[in-house]
């Protein structure tokens, strides 16, 4: 595999300049780091267009809730944003948010889940079953359709995302489909691709330690817990049909590929895409390469396909078996 020209350039820039690691320093010193990094290179004027962003409450947990230019009966995505458990917020991820917004003519409600080690495991859990239900007895208020209801996360993001998709199926709550961008599922193994990229491609594994810890205390019982490591639910079956993304320099490319071979074992429709060239975390960083773009742009449209929105063809047309570009 060969790293991506644009992302190896940006890569040269952040040693050039000295950037710490991400995951360095204190949980303040790691989330300012990133709303600097992310509203440094802001420029609203390329946002996607959307109708509208409003912030909702629900008892006590923040949504952002963007609305599509469509006024029919549309698709509804629930995103959980990147950052390792312990940074990132829907007000950083608005770019993600609206894009997906735009692409999928989609209802995206973006949450705001409580962070580690302030609110460590469980809470963020709780939170996003919270924001699927409330979406869930909301959805035709906000003019989507039930039956098109989606997941979508990258990093920690699809880790919630995994883990929410398996408890809506055990609580009867319909989800059309999942996307799960460069996701962590098991955090009881250390697959091969940590070791060879266990540093120098942003994530690193000094990185999957620190939110080890602060995230449920690196404890290998706790590692083992279905709610914190999805793939090593006993029975996936039923789960919501799945997309998922991973990049070839990724700590987590293994992770979300062994992922995709158990959602495939347990009969779940799935469909497998590897971006050789990329990094983690590439869906929340499109304008880094005309490739993360394309990668996005692939996935999104795969979800469509899913939920039936405008990239998308109807909901039965999910992809029945992994496909993998390598």
């Amino acid at each position: 595999m060969t790293l991506d020209p644009d992302v190896a350039g940006f890569l040269s820039a952040l040693r050039s300049a000295g950037v710490p690691p991400g995951f360095s320093g204190t949980p303040g010193e790691m989330r300012e780091r990133m709303r600097a990094a992310i509203e440094g290179n802001w420029d609203p004027a390329e946002f996607a267009p959307v109708k509208s962003v409003d912030d909702v409450t629900v008892h006590g947990l923040r949504l952002k809730v963007v609305r599509p230019l469509s006024d029919e009966s549309v698709p509804t995505v629930v995103y959980f944003h990147p950052g390792g458990f312990i940074m990132g917020s829907a007000h950083l991820m608005q770019d993600v948010a609206r894009r997906l917004a735009h692409d999928l003519g989609a209802w995206v409600v973006s949450v705001d889940y409580r962070l580690a080690p302030e609110h460590p495991f469980p809470a963020a859990v709780e939170d996003a079953m919270t924001a699927l239900r409330w979406v869930a007895d909301h959805v035709g208020d906000l003019g989507g359709n039930p039956a098109r209801v989606g997941l979508a996360g990258e990093s920690s993001g699809a880790n919630l995302a995994a883990v929410t998709a398996r408890r809506a199926r055990d609580a009867g709550i319909p989800v059309a489909g999942q996307l799960l961008a460069s996701p962590v599922t098991n955090f009881a193994a250390w697959y091969p691709s940590v070791a060879q990229n266990a540093d120098g491609y942003f994530l690193t594994r000094d990185d999957l330690a620190v939110i080890r810890k602060l995230y449920f205390g690196d404890d290998d019982a706790r590692a083992a817990d279905p709610l914190v490591s999805p793939a090593l639910a006993p029975d996936l079956t039923g789960v919501a049909p799945a997309v998922i993304g991973v990049a070839g320099f990724d700590p987590l490319r293994d992770d979300g590929t062994v992922y995709a071979a158990r959602l495939l074992e347990a009969g779940v429709p799935t469909s497998l895409r590897v971006y050789p060239g990329l990094i983690h975390p590439f869906f929340g960083m499109p304008g880094l390469s005309p490739a993360t773009d394309a990668a996005v742009s692939e996935l999104t449209g795969l979800l469509g396909g899913l939920l039936g929105g405008l990239l998308g063809g109807p909901l039965d047309g999910a992809p029945a078996a992994t496909e993998e570009d390598a």
